[in-house]
């Protein structure tokens, strides 16, 4: 087919007058260290030294180099299979409600093993895996001299930086009499990536960009100043644990799968060499006597909505792909740059933590402060500024939601398929998203549960006989639904949906609109609800309960020895199911039929039991637990993220739970428990588990030990993405919560932090919130705050508390409403 590339005449292809006029001075980026900026003092090697960048859509990982750099791509819709994957899996399942009832027949009778067995019939395959999409390499030349290639190895004032306020990568040396600076950016503004090359010196000899890719790669072609790569993707790609291990599939029959593109322009001050005569080079740019040089890149699929059909027309990504590389083409660098740091800062600028001076040396490489100086504040500071900056780039409006490495993969067979785990992981991603003053990066997530909400009828029908929509242990693109193959404990959980349905309601008490309540929180609410109160049964002592019921990923152990995962009446159920039917009261309209169901449902839960050693127990019934570390914590889902006020004997329950289960864990777990011990005021526990998240990932000998690695991606290990998001969604409950209807300032704010500042935080009904305090007295000193109501629907009166003063006021949407301490009484 002919392409745009072909036209003549057209900036890329045009004289170095035109070239020169469109490149433009680079944007200056500060030499200095702050809690803004990682930075290294040598190229990567490896994925997790990598810097990230993102629009949402299009994902970068920058390895720096000298002599060029590696940058590997990632698309947000580049998945495998499609549309129908679910469904070519599970079309042998006839007899779904049977088997439930099957299922729940044997755990009455205490036959656990064969409820589990029955729950493996109405399982699918798995979910379909995101996928690396393709990579540019930047090669320099300096020459062909042997002193030219030894000075190439030994290049001086080298630096690698990510600054987070300008979503900007740069890295920098001198070698062989020049020095080389190169700046790279993905634009939300104009939806490509942008690499900046600039030499002072003599110019390049010869510098080549190549694309390559893991993906089949069906058309590779380099006109002057273009290169593109059309590519398929595969049918399925099984997850590297699944028995048989099939791997990655194309062309099985009967199967879709995606189409995509990469499409790459530069412009320079160079000579064009020929290139894309030869099949080898296809794919290839290149160019002598550079000084000056930008490359414009963007990605491409078929990819039209989860569950939509794929666009049929073959052409479709090339042609976008190569549209949005022209539109940003023309523009100059300023231009560019401009349009995408303003987009930016829009949301990043919003909201700002500042832990005062560092402890440590902000000259060293990010990596050895966190190795040398690990409690120095002002890493966590950078750490929950990172997390900020990694939800805008990996989740924007219009984009897929944010999966467990975020936008940014690097393998055919990722871990756990890089999807979108929903018993944990994908709710842990949000849970800052609206306190964090970051709605608008909610918004795929909310994406997502519309499509779950619709396929979710389906296998609410298939599996259970019952109305409403369901989810189940994790989903993908194309809105997987079903229980999938394995272990019962992870495999078979229906409160995938219910759970992350909630998110709605959470973005309605940070001030979400009344329209969005109705036409978006509602109908998905609803559906959840009509779901979970069809799966609720009757107990023998009058209350409700779930059979088959498990807590994810653990199991319990009976009298007799017996380990088992399918019980009755979890206590993760129960209370995820409380807090679905409040938010469906909260939001249901006036003369709603389904209100009565609920406010009976919910007056018939169970209180949340308590084991006869003072931990809250994870079924109704108390049994053993085979692994008494494990890294769920599913049962204290009620004391967070959920609302539940804690008395003193639930939060004495609560702790214990949490003393037996031990501090060390995974990433995200040592994030849900500090932002646990957070909700009991527990600032010696929070102490602990700051030391934990800030060890040196791979140093631990345990397999379910996190940290961080060197590009501070944080660890299961491996890498998943949750541990980060988790962090700022602990530190925000250390510094105010407002979850049982007043706003209470710096509740759990440890000595570790002796003094601070935030701004832009948004606490419930939807007030903006800054604070300042000091700790150098012990207890955090409050030294002033001020709130501004986000609209004027959520402007009026609030609670304030400080400790055991409180103050009340009146929160406007016209002007900040100030505090000092001397506003507070007893």
């Amino acid at each position: 087919m002919s392409h745009h590339f072909d036209r003549s005449p057209h900036p890329l292809t045009t004289a170095k007058v035109a070239a020169q006029q469109l490149l433009t001075e680079l944007p200056a980026v500060s030499q200095t260290t702050d809690a803004h900026t990682l930075f290294f003092d040598a190229p990567a090697q490896e994925f997790t030294q990598a810097l990230p960048l993102g629009n949402g859509r299009l994902g970068a990982m920058c390895y720096g180099g000298v002599g060029g750099g590696r940058i590997t791509l990632n698309d947000s819709t580049a998945w495998s299979g499609g549309p129908g994957s679910e469904a070519a899996n599970t079309r042998g399942l006839k007899d779904g409600p049977a088997t439930i009832a099957r299922a729940r027949e044997a755990v009455a009778a205490d036959l656990f093993a064969v409820a589990e067995t029955e729950l493996g019939k109405v399982a699918t395959a798995h979910t379909q895996s995101y996928l690396p999409f393709a990579e540019l390499v930047l090669e320099l030349d300096f020459g062909s001299g042997a002193q030219e290639a030894q000075t190439a190895q030994t290049a001086q004032q080298y630096r690698r930086t990510l600054d987070l306020r300008s979503a900007l990568h740069e890295h920098s040396y001198t070698v062989a009499g020049r020095s080389i600076t190169e700046q790279v950016y993905v634009s939300p503004a104009h939806q490509v990536m942008v690499v900046e090359l600039r030499v002072m010196g003599e110019p390049l000899p010869k510098v080549t960009a190549a694309l390559a890719s893991q993906l089949r790669i069906t058309a590779a072609t380099s006109h002057p100043g273009a290169a593109t790569l059309d590519l398929q993707l595969p049918t399925n790609a099984v997850p590297d644990y699944a028995n048989p291990p099939t791997g990655v599939e194309y062309d099985q029959p009967g199967r879709e799968s995606l189409r995509g593109a990469v499409v790459a322009h530069w412009q320079h001050d160079g000579t064009e060499l020929s290139g894309g005569k030869d099949q080898h080079d296809a794919g290839t740019l290149a160019a002598a006597g550079v000084s000056r040089l930008r490359l414009v890149l963007a990605t491409a699929t078929n990819f039209v909505g989860s569950h939509l059909p794929l666009d049929p027309h073959v052409g479709a990504p090339l042609d976008h792909a190569t549209d949005l590389v022209e539109a940003a083409s023309a523009l100059s660098s300023a231009e560019l740059f401009q349009a995408h740091s303003s987009n930016h800062q829009e949301l990043y600028e919003r909201t700002e933590l500042d832990l005062g001076s560092p402890t440590g040396d902000l000259e060293q490489p990010t990596d050895v402060r966190i190795r040398e100086t690990p409690a120095d504040p002002a890493l966590a500071a950078l750490l929950f500024n990172y997390g900020r900056y990694l939800l805008i780039s990996s989740s924007r409006p219009g984009t897929l939601a944010s999966t467990l490495q975020g936008i940014w993969n690097e393998s055919m067979q990722p871990p756990w398929s890089s999807n979108f785990t929903i018993n944990i992981n994908t709710q842990m991603n949000y849970w800052a998203a609206e306190s964090a003053n970051l709605a608008e990066c909610h918004e795929p997530l909310f994406d997502l549960l519309e499509s779950l909400s619709q396929k979710g009828r389906h296998t609410a029908r298939t599996v259970y006989g019952l109305d409403g929509w369901v989810a189940h242990h994790n989903t993908d693109a194309w809105a997987f639904t079903s229980p999938v193959a394995g272990d019962a404990s992870w495999g078979f959980w229906p409160m995938g949906g219910a759970w992350l349905a909630t998110h709605l309601a959470e973005h309605v008490r940070h001030g979400g609109s009344e329209q969005f309540a109705a036409e978006r929180a509602w109908p998905i609410i609803k559906g959840a609800s009509e779901f979970a109160l069809g799966w609720l049964v009757p107990q023998a002592d009058g209350t409700l309960g779930t059979s088959p019921s498990t807590s994810p990923e653990n199991h319990f152990q009976t009298e007799d020895g017996t380990i088992a995962a399918a019980g009755q009446s979890s206590t993760a159920d129960l209370t995820i199911i409380a807090r679905l039917f409040r938010a469906a009261l909260e939001l249901a309209p006036v003369g709603e039929p389904l209100t009565p169901q609920l406010e009976a449902a919910l007056g018939r839960l169970p209180q949340i039991p308590v084991a006869p050693d003072g931990t809250i127990s994870e079924w109704a019934q108390s049994y053993d637990q085979p692994e008494p570390t494990h890294r769920h914590v599913s049962h204290l889902y009620f004391a967070y993220p959920g609302e539940t006020e804690l008395t003193p004997d639930l939060a004495q329950a609560v702790a214990r739970t949490l003393d037996a289960r031990g501090d060390d864990s995974t990433g995200w777990s040592l994030a849900w428990k500090l932002a646990l011990r957070a909700r009991l005021k527990d600032t010696a526990a929070v102490e602990r588990l700051l030391a934990l998240v800030f060890r040196t990932a791979g140093e631990q000998r345990s397999p379910h030990a996190g940290g961080l690695y060197p590009n501070m991606f944080a660890a299961h290990p491996p890498f998943q993405i949750d541990g980060n998001f988790g962090f700022v969604a602990g530190v925000v409950e250390c510094l105010v919560q407002s979850h049982t209807g007043h706003i209470e300032l710096l509740p759990a704010v440890p000595a570790l932090w002796p003094e601070g500042s935030v701004r832009g935080l948004v606490v419930r009904p939807g007030i903006v919130l800054d604070l300042s305090w000091s700790t150098e007295t012990g207890a955090p000193t409050l030294l002033s705050a001020r709130l501004r109501a986000k609209s004027k629907a959520t402007a009026g009166p609030a609670s304030v508390t400080w400790g055991e003063l409180s103050a009340a006021v009146h929160v406007s949407d016209e002007g900040w409403t100030e505090l000092f301490p001397a506003d507070f009484s007893s």
